[in-house]
């Protein structure tokens, strides 16, 4: 119409300011912290030991004294953010409601991590598919550690924007961008040493990036980040000469391990196996993608900076990473350790999107050898090493190969599902490639969910089978202060991790000989000697409540005491002690509940005159052969289903000055409730 004028809508200037790919990442954050947290308040909690325990206890510690040690325990270094970030819940709330809030602070770290795999994603591919790429990792079984005190969480964060950061230093060299990427190393390092690869990665990624450029100046900025790498070691080894000896134990800490590790001879198979398992993670679809991605790049046909710097990171990185942990596994897992291995994941989510962005390349030689290799890799890999029982604290995403029933099952999806994503990739019509980004997300979902119930289910029973169904926090319960726990090696490790986890009053940890323990890792050690007194050389153990398995009684008065109950492990009792501390008598053999079969031994310590009581409970009928330092003194009838006292009697040379042996053997069943030794009166 003459005259009218065309009014061009009014923008809100809240969406100039915030474009709406900002709004939906923000959105992707939101929704995966409280998702994750829903799902994590199933969980268990502690789970994974002694890790969970370690860096709870060290967060505690951090929060309440400004030390990293184990509460009142000594320990080395294990990590410092991760303690940080879960430690001040822990040490101002009671531990379950700390625990709640920790989880939360996690899924909100982890959730993190779709920042730098936006802004990355961003320089390769569209807003649309950037954000895709943030879905797909967000989507991953991975991020159930948040619902643990684990260091997964903010590794992956953390890492991802430091092998951001490693691009950008890539591409356009400054110190500036060297200090930002060292910033970032150096938190990776403090959440967990095994970062401590990002140095060669980065070193690897250069030499590659150069390589792919056709362009040896490109290395010549490393001359001066290696002057003073190298200034910078000097100074550090300097230092550690000034204040003792310089050793990989110094370095590392609790991490020595880390660098003693297997010979790589006796690691090949380990190596291959995780390997494979990164295509796993990819759900077979996203390592051929993010090949096609790096022939790109090194045929030149695609000369973008920014492409070339994420293949070379991504080859540099990841190779190192599967070489590191393949060696490690090989050593101290045993299986594939998926977690170990996740900050590959932001790699494969950017690439396969990326990929597709990019109108969906296909160097065919390269797409159909990335399959034929991860092919051989599906029908070769022990399925033990993915699905079994131990292995999913370690490797959520392949957990759903259980489900099949069965390795010739689980090997016939394995090959069929390599095949099926190998063709996808290849054969998928070019604008319908956005088909290849929903399987994967579709399958890291599903596997996630999948996971999901797994972890529910096997945490409660870790719990169930360490403590029991009773509290766990039975001796702060009792307020009888500070005790120290005594360890006989009669009970599970894992047990005596969750008791000085939930129990705060627990100040010292101490082991009879020849026991061993895991957790804490810094303990002193006594030996018992024949009149039961606790020694080490010529001191001995003076304290005054002392806690220790139901196996050992103690000379002094019971104060409270934790029955086994449904556990498979022994009960726990507190002890106010005699001083010097020592054991009357202790059993060995016999089963939580105080079953038995077979041959059980029960030592008396500063054994005199007087008699072995034992209550049992016939169960099979069978009778019971009683032995006295190996001689045969009593044949005990018990009939099946009735219960008898019976007193076997100590040997007529017992005076105190030694230990007198008990042993009770049967060929069936049988059951005790009671168990004492009774001095004889002295006329």
């Amino acid at each position: 119409m003459a005259g009218s004028e065309t009014v061009a809508p009014a923008r809100s200037p809240w969406r100039d300011r915030l474009p709406w790919p900002w709004l939906v990442l923000v959105a992707l954050v939101v929704c995966s912290t409280i998702v994750r947290f829903v799902v994590a308040r199933s969980f268990t909690t502690p789970w994974i030991a002694p890790d969970e325990m370690v860096y709870g206890m060290i967060g505690e510690s951090l929060w309440s004294q400004g030390t990293l040690g184990l509460r009142e325990l000594p320990s080395p270094y294990y990590s410092i953010l991760t303690p940080a970030l879960v430690g001040a819940p822990l040490a101002w709330l009671e531990l379950d409601d700390g625990i709640q809030w920790a989880r939360l602070g996690q899924s909100l770290a982890m959730a993190m991590v779709a920042l730098p795999v936006f802004l990355w994603a961003r320089r390769l591919a569209t807003p649309g598919w950037s954000l895709a790429a943030a879905g797909i990792v967000l989507a991953a079984p991975a991020f159930h550690y948040t619902g643990f005190l684990m260091t997964e969480p903010l590794t992956l964060t953390v890492v991802t924007a430091c092998l951001y950061a490693m691009t950008r230093a890539l591409e356009r060299p400054s110190m500036w961008r060297y200090g930002a990427l060292a910033a970032w190393a150096t938190a990776a390092a403090a959440v967990r040493l095994q970062a401590l690869v990002l140095v060669p990665a980065f070193l690897v990624a250069a030499i590659v990036d150069a390589l792919a450029a056709r362009d040896r100046s490109r290395l010549r900025p490393l001359v001066l980040l290696g002057a003073v790498a190298a200034a910078v070691t000097a100074g550090v080894a300097a230092v550690a000469s000034l204040v003792g000896e310089l050793s990989s134990r110094r370095i590392l800490g609790a991490y020595t391990p880390v660098g003693e590790g297997a010979p790589l001879e006796s690691g090949l198979d380990s190596i291959a196996w995780h390997a494979f398992d990164i295509a796993l993670l990819g759900v077979g679809v996203a390592v051929p993608a993010t090949a096609a991605l790096v022939a790109l790049a090194f045929s030149r046909r695609d000369r973008d900076p920014a492409l070339r710097a994420f293949v070379s990171v991504a080859v540099g990185y990841v190779s190192l990473l599967v070489l590191q942990v393949g060696l490690f596994s090989a050593a101290y897992v045993g299986h594939v350790a998926e977690r170990y291995l996740i900050t590959a994941l932001p790699l494969l989510a950017i690439g396969l999107c990326a990929w597709i962005s990019r109108g969906a390349p296909r160097p065919r030689g390269v797409l159909l050898g990335t399959t034929a290799a991860t092919l051989v890799g599906a029908a070769m890999i022990p399925i033990g090493q993915l699905a079994a029982p131990d292995t999913l604290v370690n490797a959520p995403t392949s957990a759903v190969l259980e489900r099949l029933g069965g390795d010739d099952r689980a090997r016939i999806a394995l090959v069929g599902g390599v095949l099926v994503a190998g063709a996808l990739v290849l054969a998928v019509p070019r604008r319908r490639a956005w088909l290849v980004a929903v399987v994967a997300g579709f399958g890291v979902g599903l596997a996630s969910i999948d996971s999901a119930t797994r972890i529910d289910d096997a945490s409660a029973n870790e719990q169930r089978a360490a403590l029991g169904s009773t509290g766990a926090d039975w001796l702060d319960e009792a307020a009888l202060g500070e005790a120290t726990l005594l360890v006989t090696g009669d009970r599970l490790w894992t047990a005596t991790a969750r008791t000085i986890f939930w129990n705060r009053d627990i100040v010292e940890v101490v082991r009879v000989e020849p026991a061993t323990v895991p957790f804490p890792p810094v303990t002193s050690s006594f030996a018992v000697a024949s009149d039961g007194t606790l020694r080490r050389g010529r001191a001995v153990l003076t304290r005054a409540v002392v806690v220790a398995p139901t196996t050992v009684s103690l000379a002094g008065e019971k104060l409270a005491e934790r029955p086994a109950g449904d556990s498979e492990a022994p009960g726990l009792a507190a002890w106010r002690v005699e001083s010097p501390t020592r054991i009357r008598w202790r059993t060995e053999g016999f089963l939580p509940n105080g079953d038995f079969t077979g041959t059980v031994s029960v030592t008396v310590y500063a054994c005199t005159r007087g008699t072995l009581d034992i209550t049992i409970l016939g169960k099979s009928g069978d009778p019971v052969e009683a032995r006295v330092d190996g001689i045969t003194v009593a044949r005990l009838e018990t009939a099946n289903g009735a219960a008898v006292t019976h007193r076997v009697p100590a040997p007529p040379y017992s005076d105190g000055t030694r230990a007198c042996g008990f042993e009770l053997d049967t060929a069936g069943y049988a059951g005790t409730t009671t168990l004492v030794f009774t001095t004889a009166s002295v006329s």
